[in-house]
This record gives structure tokens, C-alpha cells and sequence, in this order.
């Protein structure tokens, strides 16, 4: 059979068609489905991964993207990665960019250095009193002022007396009658004896074989002259202390420790001192005697040690600054104190997970010990040789806290019960029961209330100096403060307020002393905390004009706390400048 063309044209275009028409019946449905499937597949997958910014491991995204924090881009999580709410892994990378870095738990033995202000005082073993025995009247004073320098020996004064004068009688007739009644004699010699009478003295009313009307008094030591209570022509009795003279050869270095630093203090102690006269020498001695009881006013105990002064170099009065090197008797858990992030009773660290394979970090919460210079000693809680962050812990809490998990700021982790802000925990206002209750007085004068406002304007130029770090200025700020203190007066305040008046004062005028000659800015700020404190009180007690803020920060001082007063609400602590300048609270405003 013959084909033509017309008909092989005619079979190929409804083969074509034919193709075509089953292709979009069949194959497009079969496509259509297994393109959904793959779609579905990919997006169950993409669901199943996790993305995550190397800065901000808080941050969990389904897919790819930009940090909604940084704008940086989202990386994958390690999938096998498992959390919770005391933990969370963090990548090599965020551990670079928030330099993290860890160190181990060490046992060792803890020391401190505490520093303390203190004052040079006269050995009061080695002061000698030059009294009157017997009534009598004093002439030829030849030590008239106080201060002067004396040996033993020299001439201090000359003294007639009626009962010396009948001495000397009985003694010349013992003398006289010694052979044959040697008892006599030696009770005549005693009783000069007893009367501080020398040997010599004794000897030349013998040889002068006469009664001497005036009978000179000696001066038993050499040394200086610290008290002089007599004059020409003075009449004294029986027991009057007539100069009281110190040796000042060696003498006491008496320092004042405040109450949170007892218990690393005991005898046997090694001090360093200086002095402002001589800033460049170092002196060295050892705490031989704590007074058993505490000083009232300023909260502080005293220490004392002896030091050598031969050369004279150190006079009583001269104001130091004393370093104590104390240490415990035996081994503790310790980490660096940048370690430990604190919040009231709650102290915690993170220690690195060592066995995980990718970086994982655990909070620990931690009985905390006494501050070790730059460590904290760990009664509980850790086990010696675990990783702890020493260096970007606060990174690290703020990453947990942003994930709803156990934190510095959050107790109840997965709740939503974070808190904003900066609280470092809740501010118990009872804690400042001592310097808010006081019951003022009703009669204190403007006037008073006047100038006690211009002494706290210059507080205040003393405390911003603080905050500044400015050790200079706050001590120029408080040798003006001292100035207006004196213009005050101790006795400034008549009326019922009169003697609460010069207790505050007095330990003003003490804290003010110790921040301008100190030489180290802790202690000026440790002095100040003591200061503010006694300043509260009287602000409450006498009343100012205008309006200032009581303001605290509980975590100054090893979480222990201290107040101060502004004339500002914002909060610029003048306790801890460097690392938490906005830390605290205002308690009240008292105008």
C-alpha cells in the first residue's frame, strides 16, 4: 500500500498530540505530587534544625537569618546539643568573640591584705610620773613648758616642805648614832628612798651635815616632758602628779580595723606602715595586743603593735596607713573573685563542662567565705580542679537570663519571671534601721540647720571626687569639710540636741581625719561608708535645708552594703566607679 505524504504528515501530528495530552494527564500529576513531597520533606527537615547567632546563644531560630540582637547571621546549633535550665552550650566561636576564658578551682591557703588607718601614740609603759610624796610648796621651776626634752637626772624643780625638812633632822641624828643603832639609820635612808630621793641626794644632806629647806626634784628618765601641772610657787599635797615624762626611743602604732575585718586579725600579725611626713620608708612591726572591746562610735577595734624609734623619726599623733598581711591556718577551695557574681544571699559562678564535646557552661550556686585579695574562698559547692569563668561570667549570665534560665537575676527558671532592670536583688530597707530611725529634735536653730547644709555641699564634692577615683580630691574635699565642721563647733548645738550633737561630730571630725591622711583610696572609701553613715543620722536628727538622697548599694563591700547621701536622684556610686557606677537605690528623700 502506498503512503503519501499527506498522510505521514497527518499520523506524526497525532502521535505528538497524543504524547503531549498523556504527558499532562499523567507525568504533570506524578510530578506535581512528588515536587509537594520534596517541598514538605524540606521544610520537615529545616523545622527540625536549629539556628543560632555565635554572640548570642539565647537566641533559637527555625532557619537561616540575621540576629534579631546584633544583625549578625545565624549559624546551625550543634544538633545533638542538650540543654537545660542550668546549662547551655555556647560555640567555639562566641567563646572567642566574648573572650571566655576559664581557670581551675585551687586549695591553697587564703591571705589578706587589709589596709587601716591608725596614728603613732606614746608607749604608756614607758611613761614615768614625777609625783609629790608629801605636802609642800613648789619653787625654781626649771621645766616650764611641755614638750621639753630632758634627761635623767637634770634638775625639773625645787620643793620645800616641813616634813622634808624634820626628814633630814632625823636622818643626820641616825647618822650620827649609826654604830650604835644601825636600825635606825636604815630607816631614815628609806624613807628618802621611798620618796624617790636618789642615792646622791641621800649622801650630800650627810655631807653637808645641815638641813637643806629645798630639796631639788629629779627628773628618773630621759625623755620628754608630756605633762607639766605645776608652777612657781604652786602648793601640792600628797599624790599630785607633778610632770609625767614619756621615752620615746619606742612607741605604739595603733591602727583601727574596722568590725567585717576581725576575723582575719590576730596577734602575731605582720603591719606595714607610712607615714605622710615620709611617704617613701616602709615600716615594719607586729600586732602584739587587740583591744577586746569595740569603739562605740566608730565600729572599730584597735590593734597596736611596738616600733622602734631611735632615730626620732616618728612623733606621737602622726596619722598612718597600715597594711596587715594576715592568712589562715589551713587550705581552702578559692577562685579568682571575678569568678562570682553575687546578689544578696545568693553567690554563683559557671564551671565549663569539660567532658562535653562542644563548649557547655553550668551555673553553680555557691557558699561563699571571706574575700582573699583577689579570691574568693569556697566553703561548698565546688570541687577543686573544675573550670570556672573568670572572664566573661556576666556574658554569660546575661545569656542565660535572656533564655529564661537560672541566672543572677532568676530564681525561677522557665517561668518568664525575669526581672528587669538593674536590682542586684531586693534592697531590705530594714537593713538601714540604723541610720533612718532617729528621733529628730524639735529645737534645733536655722542657723545650725544652715551650716550643717553647707558642710554637706562640700560631703558631696568629697563623694563625687570618690566617684571619680580621685583620691586628691577627695581628700581636698574633706579638709573642707573639716574646715566646716570646726565652724560649727563641738559645741555648736545648745537645747536637748547639745550632747548628741558632739558625738556626731566627734566621729565626723575622726572619719574626715582618716580620709585625708590616708594613702590609699579603699581606705578612704571604707572611711566613708562609716562617715555617711554617722552623716545620715545626724541629717535625721538635726534637720538641713533643702532636699538631699539617701542612697545605698547593696553591693558594695563584699555584698555587705553602704549608704550615702546625694544631691542628685541618679545614682553615681562612689563605692564601685570602675565596675557597677549605676548600683543602687534610693532609700529616701529627706528634705
Amino acid at each position: 500500500m502506498n503512503i503519501t505524504k499527506t498522510q505521514i504528515l497527518t499520523y506524526t501530528i497525532i502521535l505528538i498530540t497524543g504524547i503531549i495530552l498523556g504527558w499532562l494527564i499523567f507525568g504533570g500529576s506524578h510530578d506535581h505530587d512528588h515536587n509537594g513531597h520534596d517541598r514538605e520533606h524540606a521544610h520537615a527537615e529545616s523545622g527540625n534544625e536549629v539556628w543560632t547567632c555565635s554572640m548570642h546563644p539565647s537566641v533559637r531560630e527555625d532557619g537561616p537569618g540575621s540576629c534579631p540582637i546584633c544583625g549578625m547571621d545565624l549559624i546551625r546549633a550543634s544538633s545533638d546539643a542538650r540543654e537545660d535550665d542550668y546549662s547551655m552550650v555556647m560555640t567555639e566561636a562566641s567563646m572567642k568573640l566574648a573572650n571566655i576564658q576559664t581557670t581551675p578551682v585551687i586549695r591553697d591557703v587564703p591571705k589578706k591584705e587589709i589596709t587601716l588607718p591608725g596614728r603613732i601614740a606614746v608607749d604608756e609603759r614607758r611613761i614615768s610620773y614625777v609625783t609629790a610624796h608629801f605636802e609642800g610648796r613648789i619653787h625654781n621651776v626649771k621645766i616650764d613648758f611641755t614638750g621639753a626634752p630632758i634627761r635623767q637626772g637634770e634638775v625639773m624643780a625645787t620643793i620645800y616642805s616641813q616634813e622634808v625638812v624634820s626628814a633630814q633632822r632625823e636622818l643626820l641624828e641616825a647618822y650620827r648614832n649609826r654604830e650604835r643603832n644601825p636600825g635606825m639609820y636604815q630607816a631614815a635612808v628609806r624613807k628618802f628612798l621611798l620618796w624617790e630621793f636618789t642615792d646622791e641626794q641621800i649622801q650630800q644632806i650627810i655631807a653637808r651635815g645641815e638641813v637643806q629647806t629645798h630639796m631639788e626634784i629629779l627628773s628618773p628618765v630621759n625623755g620628754y616632758v608630756m605633762v607639766r601641772n605645776v608652777v612657781d610657787d604652786q602648793h601640792v599635797i600628797e599624790g599630785t602628779v607633778i610632770y609625767e615624762v614619756a621615752n620615746l626611743d619606742r612607741l605604739w602604732v595603733t591602727l583601727e580595723a574596722y568590725e567585717e575585718d576581725i576575723g582575719w586579725i590576730s596577734t602575731g600579725d605582720r603591719i606595714e606602715f607610712r607615714t605622710r611626713s615620709n611617704p617613701g620608708r616602709t615600716y615594719e612591726a607586729t600586732v602584739d595586743y587587740i583591744d577586746p572591746v569595740f569603739n562605740p562610735d566608730k565600729r572599730t577595734i584597735r590593734l597596736r603593735a611596738d616600733i622602734e624609734n631611735s632615730d626620732q623619726r616618728l612623733r606621737p599623733d602622726m596619722l598612718v596607713t597600715g597594711i596587715l598581711h594576715s592568712e589562715q591556718r589551713e587550705e581552702k577551695l578559692m577562685v579568682p573573685a571575678s569568678a562570682v557574681l553575687w546578689t544578696g544571699p545568693r553567690s554563683l559562678v559557671y564551671v565549663k563542662d569539660t567532658g562535653a564535646d562542644t563548649p557547655r557552661f553550668m551555673v553553680r550556686e555557691v557558699d561563699l567565705g571571706p574575700r582573699s585579695g583577689d579570691y574568693f574562698v569556697i566553703e561548698g559547692g565546688l570541687e577543686e580542679g573544675e573550670q570556672v569563668v573568670f572572664n566573661g561570667a556576666f556574658r554569660i549570665d546575661s545569656e542565660f537570663q535572656l533564655a529564661d534560665r537560672f541566672s543572677m537575676m532568676n530564681r525561677q527558671p522557665g517561668t518568664g519571671a525575669v526581672p528587669a532592670g538593674h536590682q542586684h536583688g531586693v534592697i531590705d530597707h530594714e537593713e538601714h534601721a540604723g541610720v533612718m530611725d532617729h528621733q529628730p529634735f524639735d529645737d534645733v536653730p536655722d542657723e545650725f540647720r544652715a551650716k550643717l547644709t553647707e558642710a554637706i555641699q562640700v560631703y558631696i564634692t568629697g563623694k563625687d571626687a570618690l566617684v571619680q577615683s580621685a583620691l586628691s580630691d577627695a581628700q581636698s574635699g574633706f579638709e573642707a569639710f573639716k574646715e566646716k565642721l570646726n565652724e560649727i563647733g563641738e559645741h555648736g548645738l545648745s537645747g536637748d540636741g547639745h550632747m548628741a550633737w558632739m558625738d556626731s561630730w566627734a566621729a565626723l571630725m575622726e572619719h574626715a581625719e582618716t580620709i585625708t591622711g590616708t594613702v590609699d583610696i579603699e581606705t578612704a572609701r571604707t572611711t566613708f561608708r562609716h562617715l555617711s553613715d554617722e552623716l545620715i543620722k545626724a541629717v535625721h536628727l538635726f534637720g538641713i535645708e533643702g532636699v538631699v538622697y539617701h542612697q545605698y548599694c547593696p553591693m558594695a563591700f563584699n555584698d555587705e552594703g553602704a549608704n550615702w547621701l546625694s544631691t542628685e536622684e541618679q545614682i553615681r556610686n562612689p563605692y564601685l566607679p570602675e565596675t557597677m557606677l549605676g548600683c543602687g537605690e534610693v532609700i529616701e528623700r529627706i528634705e
